[in-house]
């Protein structure tokens, strides 16, 4: 996970407490294309720190920090095991990818280890815990921190991962994650890469920069958005506890539903509960709660004389516009012309 915060390797305070620097006021759009008034913050620093400092391992950092994101490579070898007590307090979105060595975190009783060429999409506000650096071969990292109304903008309804991401943080949480690593790929490096290393200054630099974390977010959350486990990695108590999960969305489908409330409701973890729905039914849990809505507001539209609006709310819409505009991207025709 996030194993190594910008001051996270020497205490900031008397205490040993490492706590995360707050970023720029966030930026809610990028700057990709021109606005009459821009802000092209580009601010680079270079540190490295001694063991003296760290009174532990000798760590290089280089940050990039721009008003709506902040880049990060960071580069260390250790002897032996290192904790370090963690504070997160800044809300944000955090693209990792763990280039080489290993390194881990403990926070509210998970323990994450992530491994050489892994890389995950984590969310962390407010959030406690310890990192742990692991001895063996030279560690590496690049992350990318997005604050959360930067990350929202890119959601997409085009992406099923990115919306149940989102959804999942409609619930006040200290951290989320997808529930397992990915491999990155080649052109995940070549990208990074490219990012450290370009010839660009100024104001061209940040577009470039911009860009090329487009990019890699575009990358890495298409990646997770076509992982499907296998079927038969499932133990049949939690197949049959997947197929109530499916019964529930069909028979409930006007209420308001989380991952969390449905899991516990069958008797299933949430990881077991997203990973094993879209492998056994090929839909993500929200995207199958639509297709149920949507099927059904057909139905509704076609044999009964309501309006849009009854039928919105029947099917669990407040807005009639949101359901009027899924409707249209299911069916390729809005509910007003199917009902002509």
């Amino acid at each position: 996970m996030y194993e190594v915060p910008d001051q996270a390797c020497f205490p900031a305070n008397a205490n040993g407490t490492i706590i995360a620097a707050k970023s720029a006021k966030p930026f809610f759009l990028m700057n990709l294309m021109p606005s009459p008034h821009p802000t092209f913050k580009l601010e680079e620093t270079e540190r490295f720190y001694s063991k003296a400092e760290t009174d532990g391992p000798e760590i290089r950092r280089s940050e990039i920090l721009m008003d709506n994101a902040k880049m990060m490579w960071y580069s260390y070898s250790v002897d032996k095991e290192y904790h370090f007590p963690m504070q997160l307090e800044q809300e944000r979105v955090e693209m990792h990818f763990k280039l080489n060595g290993r390194s881990g975190v403990t926070y509210e009783g998970e323990y994450l280890v992530m491994h050489s060429n892994e890389q995950s999409l984590f969310y962390q506000h407010n959030l406690e815990g310890e990192y742990i650096l692991f001895p063996g071969e030279e560690s590496s990292l690049f992350e990318i921190e997005l604050p959360r109304p930067v990350f929202e903008s890119l959601v997409t309804e085009d992406c099923s991962f990115l919306m149940d991401f989102s959804h999942q943080l409609q619930t006040p949480r200290h951290h989320h994650w997808p529930g397992h690593s990915m491999e990155i790929t080649p052109q995940m490096h070549m990208i990074i890469a490219d990012m450290r290393n370009t010839s660009y200054t100024g104001h061209m630099k940040r577009l470039f920069l911009e860009a090329k974390m487009i990019e890699l977010f575009l990358l890495q959350v298409t990646g997770f958005d076509q992982y499907i486990p296998h079927a038969d990695a499932f133990r049949p108590s939690d197949v049959e506890r997947l197929h109530a999960a499916r019964q529930y969305l069909e028979l409930h489908f006007m209420d308001d539903c989380s991952i969390f409330s449905l899991a516990t409701h069958v008797g299933i973890n949430q990881k077991k509960l997203k990973q094993g729905f879209k492998a056994l039914f090929g839909y993500t849990v929200f995207g199958y709660l639509t297709h149920i809505r949507m099927e059904k507001a057909k139905q509704l539209l076609l044999d009964e004389k309501k309006t849009v609006g009854e039928v919105a709310e029947l099917v669990g819409y407040q807005y009639p516009q949101h359901f009027a505009a899924a409707f249209k991207k299911k069916y390729n025709i809005s509910p007003g012309k199917l009902k002509q």
